[in-house]
């Protein structure tokens, strides 16, 4: 435990915060004492079973739910009214956030998008206004007697890696109330981690090798980047990770996320259309139109900023508090016997607004791949430890080699069995083959054929992967380890800050544009002032004239008016003299073909 504790300290992060965030991690054992743990049943109302300042780990870990009752934590009892919130929103010494109009970054759809969003949190689980407000002044009652900010570190040893896993808990996520996200709930745990190299002489010390996070909803190598990332940030040897103000999700780089929300709706279409994608590639035999679902589920999301600025708090080495860290494994009790939420369940059918399960288990209580297996989460479980990648390879050129052999044994031995039999046929000519048709033997002969072009063309690929593995054990050899950024499928990058540059009349127009447009679209409809496909057109066009304006671009939109009249224009000449292009089109290629044809003569 001790050496884990050193390992843990060595490289533990750096995170830094927005100003402007009201949360910090805390310890498990402050949260829980703070909370109410509540049970519930298929209609049964909510009840509290240990009230806060009665609650323990101890106590949460040994509490079991009688079958069939969920059971969470409740961090805020009472969310403040109307008024109290009103009060606590104008006081001074409570941090501002200002911001970029987060809708001024996108268009129209993705703002009538949005809108839609808004209103699903009407009919929608959601966590009750005035929580967020409450849960800052629980927090910094906490904070008052207990002022250390806290990670729960676990090390995990498994082939040839070492993993460092930093858990941080969180008594709330305001990303929605207070920086204008995606979602509130209570409690919310965050983790990074730290990947080392083993060596096998155990008197050499650990090489750190990747740093990983967890964020949103990105998983696999994209959570991960390799220790000599050039976009890395680092004191000393603790890796920098920038904290979303509110959201708590962790990124490398600092900066402000354009982070896209799916909508949840979309979930039955992504497999339809993936359905759809896998039909027309592998059983039409059609050129791949790519990830159709991906393509549409980014246009119908909804937009929201990640503030990952780091300007406010920095916690860690260097920074303006230090870590307190505690160090927990697999049998930790709390960890191991709660399978409960940690905050308010308000039974958001989408998920965004309840509260999160704990570091072990997921919401329905099965094991979460972040602790059961860290290295497949963040798709390490793939690749080998550097030093460890020249035996990997030398096995897998052995085992080429091995199929190539096998593989050329069974051509040649099937080479001799198609002359045998094509020399045991008749002989038949086109003319016999294409009356009767092909015989018995002649259809075997051709099976076996096909059957020996399918084993040369394997022992090709298999030459080719080996000359592969030969140039990737010399490049290990000399300790080349590749383009640390080669695995990244999806790099996400912070805005450029000059697209996050916007006047205020532009901010106000991007707030309201999406509802004006609808109450102009309804209100025309609903006075009788334009037809039913004029008021699009005119809603539309007036939106898009005003849009323009505001952001200097009407010469722009003239072009562009210009010529897609045009296009519609030639579209229309196009069909009135439809008759009259076909017949000169027919000339055309006749008298072309009999002007190829007199130049062979003369040839």
């Amino acid at each position: 435990m001790t050496d884990d504790l050193a390992l843990l300290r060595r490289f533990e992060p750096v995170v830094r915060f927005t100003e402007g965030e009201h949360f910090f991690p805390m310890s498990a054992e402050s949260y829980v004492a703070a909370c109410d743990l509540l049970g519930a049943g298929p209609g049964i109302a909510p009840a509290v079973i240990v009230p806060a300042g009665e609650l323990t780990l101890d106590r949460l870990a040994d509490t079991r739910p009688i079958p069939g009752e969920e059971r969470y934590l409740r961090f805020v009892p009472r969310p403040m009214d109307g008024m109290e919130l009103a009060r606590w929103s104008r006081s001074s010494d409570r941090p501002h956030f200002r911001a970029p109009g987060r809708l001024a970054r996108v268009g129209l759809f993705a703002r009538l998008i949005d809108a839609g969003f808004t209103a699903s949190l009407l009919v929608r689980g959601r966590v009750p206004g005035g929580t967020a407000a409450a849960a800052v002044r629980r927090y910094e009652a906490i904070r008052a007697q207990d002022p250390t900010v806290v990670y729960h570190g676990r090390v995990i040893r498994a082939d040839g890696w070492i993993v460092l896993q930093y858990l941080y808990v969180y008594c709330m996520n305001d990303w929605r109330s207070s920086f204008f996200g995606a979602n509130d709930h209570e409690a919310d745990l965050e983790q990074a981690f730290v990947v080392l190299e083993q060596p096998e002489d155990p008197s050499r010390a650990a090489i750190p090798r990747w740093i990983g996070c967890a964020a949103h909803d990105y998983s696999g190598d994209d959570l991960r980047r390799r220790w000599d990332d050039p976009t890395l940030t680092f004191e000393g040897e603790h890796p920098v990770i920038f904290a979303g103000a509110g959201s708590h999700a962790s990124y490398f780089e600092q900066g402000e996320y354009v982070t896209p929300v799916p909508l949840p709706a979309m979930r039955p279409v992504h497999r339809g259309l993936d359905g759809l994608r896998r039909f027309w590639r592998d059983v039409l035999r059609q050129d791949d139109p790519g990830d159709l679902a991906a393509k549409v589920e980014a246009a119908l999301s909804i937009p929201f900023i990640d503030y990952a600025r780091g300007d406010g708090l920095a916690v860690g080495p260097g920074g303006d508090v230090p870590w307190t860290p505690t160090v927990v494994d697999d049998k930790t009790a709390w960890i191991d016997g709660f399978r409960g939420l940690w905050g308010l369940d308000t039974r958001d059918r989408f998920a965004g607004e309840r509260a999160p399960a704990g570091p072990k288990y997921t919401r329905s209580g099965t094991a979460r791949q972040s602790w059961n297996d860290p290295l497949g989460f963040l798709g390490l479980d793939k690749l080998p430890p550097p030093g460890r990648t020249p035996d990997v390879l030398h096995d897998r050129i052995e085992a080429l080699e091995a199929e190539q052999a096998a593989t050329h044994a069974a051509a040649d031995a099937m080479a001799v069995q198609i002359r045998r039999a094509a020399a045991a046929l008749p002989h038949r000519n086109a003319v016999m083959v294409q009356a009767s048709g092909p015989t018995a033997g002649e259809l075997e002969l051709q099976i076996v054929e096909d059957e020996l072009a399918r084993l040369r063309a394997l022992s090709a690929t298999l030459s080719d992967e080996q000359e592969a593995a030969r140039a990737a054990l010399a490049k290990s050899a000399d300790g080349d380890l590749g383009p640390p950024r080669a695995h990244l499928r999806h790099s996400h990058r912070p805005q450029p800050p000059e697209e996050q540059r916007y006047g205020r009349i532009v901010e106000f127009w991007s707030a309201i544009s999406a509802g004006v447009l609808l109450i102009v679209l309804v209100g025309s409809l609903w006075l009788d002032l334009l037809s039913l496909w004029a008021a699009p057109l005119v809603a539309i066009g007036g939106y898009l004239a005003i849009e323009a304006a505001f952001r200097r671009r009407l010469i722009d939109l003239w072009l562009r008016v210009t010529l897609a009249l045009a296009l519609v224009g030639a579209i229309i000449i196009g069909i009135a003299y439809l008759p009259v292009f076909l017949i000169a089109a027919v000339a055309g290629i006749a008298l072309l073909a009999i002007v190829d044809n007199v130049r062979e003569l003369r040839a």
